[in-house]
């Protein structure tokens, strides 16, 4: 009979371990998505020239993120841009509400990579 109790439990352990594994993997596909968006929104800054509101509502239109300019939003030729785009997960175990995953990235104004 304690052998049934401890399979039980043992289940219940795994059950919430395989659930956290679910939300980090989750995690991290939503990081490597938003990484690869960082990309192309800094070839898209560094061809605009610079972070105005027509851009940065056109990035977030596009890319489905928030678009934040955190370091020289009025760059120059060769000046360095800092910004941070973020997007929400749902969690399963991690979290009752949304999580915020944020990325800051810098782009270069005139530099095509």
């Amino acid at each position: 009979m304690s052998s049934k109790v401890g399979l039980i439990l043992s289940l219940l352990f795994v059950s919430l371990f395989v659930a956290f594994g679910i939300d980090m993997i989750n995690v991290q596909f939503a990081y490597s998505s938003l990484d690869s968006k960082c990309v192309a929104i800094s070839y898209r800054i560094s061809k605009h020239g610079s972070v105005d509101e027509a851009l940065v509502n056109a990035l977030e239109e596009e890319y489905q993120v928030e678009f934040v300019c955190t370091g020289n939003c009025q760059p120059l030729f060769g000046d360095v841009v800092t910004y941070q785009v973020s997007t929400y997960i749902d969690a399963l175990v991690i979290s009752k509400s949304a999580v915020k995953i944020t990325i800051e990235r810098t782009a270069i104004i005139g530099y095509y990579a």
